[in-house]
């Protein structure tokens, strides 16, 4: 990759980060709005994409640790990396959600992906809150 190519690849990548850190902060509220709290029991899933395969598989071996992931083909070339913490529920205060969605973004640039979406399922409350419903417009 080009010096022109790395810097528009960074700047990309900062950008994304921003806003998935605006979308956690977003996310969080919807939860907490519906009634959720640091002990209502979720189920994570997320998606992160990649620009080849093997930045994908880097990634889902890292991820394999925690969550259950996958990867498969996505659209123009891109590899997806899906992963959940189903069938196991887990808790989260703001601060650990805030910290999760850093760490996912850290991660996934570190082997060349980003963390697209995710979303927060809570059982308990029959809701499901999306990063999808906050993506910045553009």
């Amino acid at each position: 990759m080009s010096a022109s190519d790395q810097a528009l690849w960074q700047d990309y990548v900062q950008r994304k980060r921003a806003e998935r850190m605006s979308e956690a902060a977003q996310v969080w509220q919807a939860l907490v709005a519906a009634g959720g709290t640091p002990e209502t029991v979720l189920a994570l899933d997320f998606v992160h994409f990649g620009r080849t395969p093997a930045q994908a598989e880097a990634l889902r071996v890292q991820l394999a640790q925690n969550y259950s992931v996958s990867v498969e083909s996505g659209p123009d070339g891109y590899s997806l990396v899906r992963g959940t913490t189903r069938p196991y529920g887990i808790t989260l205060t703001a601060a650990d959600h805030l910290d999760w969605v850093g760490f996912m973004c850290d991660a996934a640039q570190s082997h060349g992906c980003v963390l697209s979406t995710w979303s927060l399922a809570a059982p308990s409350l029959g809701a499901t809150f999306s990063s999808e419903a906050f993506e910045a417009e553009g």
